[in-house]
């Protein structure tokens, strides 16, 4: 006993005393939160994530300075073979102001910087990187299981070097067993205007409609389907759309979701001219994707165009084919009142005056008022759309004496970059609640117009239209101009395979069960702003409610939630640095004595476990 209390004393000292000199700490966050460089270490260094096949699924390693010369690599091995985690160092905003009450000023992670692009496979220039003392930078760590993938428990591990060592990060991830489509159930129409690439990207030409399309291939990896792409400035012709955009349309480009395909193709034409709407049409149904195609015939009237216009403009593009359809954002009760809702096919109500809050003109949900419209034809449709009205339209937000304006555009979906990855996130789980079969966003590269990488401030919002980064080669290295990821992108990623577990459950014979489990997470739109783990345990839930319809076993992550209250766990090194698990818990660079190796990755217990066990 006493040879057993005096190994387990040295450990104790050996774990928690800090030394004189500090080295950088390692710990494991969530994907569904944002590592601000203020983030103090926490005691968790291992992950444990679960996913089904054909999806992707992450979590963040982060380092707390000081750390010099920070790289990565990362490895997964399991029932079947995977490829290794793709990595990504999570770049840095300075926001000068708050998108709303809800946000702030400050440093924000937002851009992805890839290790190796997930877009043409080059090399890129994520690592190395340095944290300044008490600094925290988190990498993306991200994992993409295939379709074909066995079912059950991955075993990985990221491993983080630096000047002062090297960390070794374990982490398993669960493969359930249904599958995700490649293609979402939820149609998207995210914009890419003409023109936004061609200044920072410095390309023209057939240049430009490639990067278009490579832009269009990681919109498909994220599920959403970015329209307007067609706009490149060519003329119409059948040859030019197929040779670059074609593929995205028809499955065939060369994304992860092997088959993905474009969910809408927005028409590109003279809003007047009956026989472009003709030839689009008939170029579409000779490709297979007329169902595909919408005409936007107005944006939120009577801001872009009178209410007047919408009639006439419809009747063009019916005229040309009658199951054309048109697209117009607007709610049921307006587009009633001026008399077009019979000229709408696609009705696209803004999130707020769907489900909106108390007081307000509409207040509560208005799901319902849309029923006898969608009945009206076999081409009506109802999208779902988020707009500055998530954060404010106008003027700054007063923090210290905020107004019951400011007051109001708070909690609701949003992709600002100062808003939460939960609210991120959200969007699509109230498209399955109020039963609407696609999503518009206005914009995906808007602020290409100035430096996208130092300022997103538009519209009163940070990163209002702009989900993207231009990759150029002298920002991320590599040789190719490709598309950067941000982590809102990834957000509604998870959204959008959120949506797929609520469809799948509700497609298997239990709707009000996936119904119930979305809405005791966000019990209405303007309340979205949940903790990481609360909405993991919903995502688990509907798993394993999908899982039983289909009479198989539930294998969950045994209660543990990345970034969760673990105890600490050790770290080796392949050289000696100064540093200390201290009292916070995180892995430092260090090397560690051999009688704690068996704890690497796991908790200060099974550590002590170990030691006692060895000494008996």
């Amino acid at each position: 006993m006493k040879t057993r209390r005096a190994v387990l004393a040295a450990a104790m000292a050996l774990t928690l005393a800090p030394l004189a000199s500090r080295a950088g700490e390692v710990w494991t966050a969530s994907a569904s939160e944002k590592i601000r460089p203020d983030a103090k270490p926490r005691a968790t260094t291992d992950a444990r994530i679960a996913a089904a096949r054909n999806e992707f699924e992450a979590f963040q390693v982060v380092v707390t300075g000081p750390a010099s010369k920070v790289s990565a690599k990362a490895t997964i091995s399991g029932p079947s073979k995977l490829d290794a985690p793709r990595l990504f160092r999570e770049d840095l905003i300075d926001l000068a102001h708050p998108s709303a009450l809800d946000g702030a000023t400050g440093k924000w992670p937002d851009a992805l910087v890839p290790d190796v692009d997930d877009v043409v496979g080059e090399q890129r220039n994520a690592f190395p990187f340095d944290v300044s003392s008490g600094e925290s930078r988190a990498i993306w760590v991200e994992v993409h299981v295939p379709a074909d993938a066995a079912p059950g428990t991955y075993q990985g591990e990221v491993t983080v070097s630096s000047s002062d060592g090297e960390a070794k990060i374990p982490f398993s991830l669960v493969v359930w067993d249904f599958v995700l489509p490649s293609t979402s159930s939820l149609r998207t129409a995210f914009n890419l205007s003409y023109g936004l690439l061609m200044a920072v990207h410095k390309v023209s030409g057939d240049d430009h409609a490639a990067l278009r399309a490579r832009y269009g291939q990681l919109a498909l990896d994220h599920h959403i389907t970015l329209t307007g792409i067609t706009d490149d400035g060519a003329s119409f012709d059948p040859a030019h759309i197929d040779r670059f955009y074609g593929p995205l349309i028809d499955g065939k480009a060369p994304t992860q979701l092997q088959g993905a395909k474009l969910t809408a193709v927005k028409y590109m034409g003279s809003r007047q001219s009956v026989d472009e709407h003709r030839q689009w049409a008939g170029l579409a149904k000779s490709r297979g994707w007329f169902d595909r195609l919408f005409d936007y015939t107005c944006d939120e009237p009577p801001l872009t165009c009178a209410w007047g216009d919408i009639g006439p403009r419809a009747q063009v593009a019916h005229d040309a084919d009658p199951d054309f359809r048109t697209l117009v954002t607007t709610q049921i009760w307006d587009a009633q009142d001026h008399g077009v809702d019979k000229s709408i096919d696609i009705m696209v109500p803004v999130i707020n005056w769907t489900d909106d809050k108390p007081g307000s003109a509409v207040a509560g949900d208005q799901r319902s008022r849309y029923d006898g419209w969608l009945q009206s034809g076999k081409t009506k449709e109802l999208w779902l759309y988020q707009s500055c009205m998530s954060h404010g339209c106008g003027g700054t937000v007063n923090i210290g004496s905020p107004s019951d304006s400011d007051k109001y555009y708070t909690g609701w979906p949003s992709y600002m970059i100062d808003a939460s990855a939960t609210r991120n996130r959200a969007m699509e789980w109230f498209s399955f609640l109020e039963d609407a079969s696609g999503e518009l966003y206005w914009e995906t590269a808007n602020a290409f117009t100035h430096d996208a990488w130092s300022n997103q401030w538009d519209f009163t919002g940070n990163g209002d239209g702009t989900l993207f980064y231009p990759g150029t080669p002298s920002r991320i290295g590599g040789k190719t101009d490709i598309p950067v990821a941000s982590i809102r992108l990834k957000m509604i990623r998870e959204g959008m395979e959120d949506y797929e577990y609520l469809k799948l459950l509700a497609d298997a014979g239990d709707r009000d069960g996936a119904r119930q489990v979305a809405r005791d997470l966000f019990p209405n739109a303007w309340t979205t702003d949940v903790a990481p783990d609360k909405l993991a345990a919903a995502r688990e839930e509907i798993a394993k409610r999908i899982l039983a319809a289909k009479g198989k076993g539930f294998t969950g992550t045994e209660g543990a939630t990345v970034g969760g209250p673990a105890a600490a766990a050790t770290a080796t090194a392949s050289k000696g640095g100064c540093g200390s698990t201290g009292g916070t818990g995180g892995a430092t660079l260090l090397a560690l004595p051999l009688l704690l190796l068996a704890a690497r990755g796991g908790t200060l217990r099974r550590a002590l476990a170990a030691v006692v066990a060895r000494r008996r």
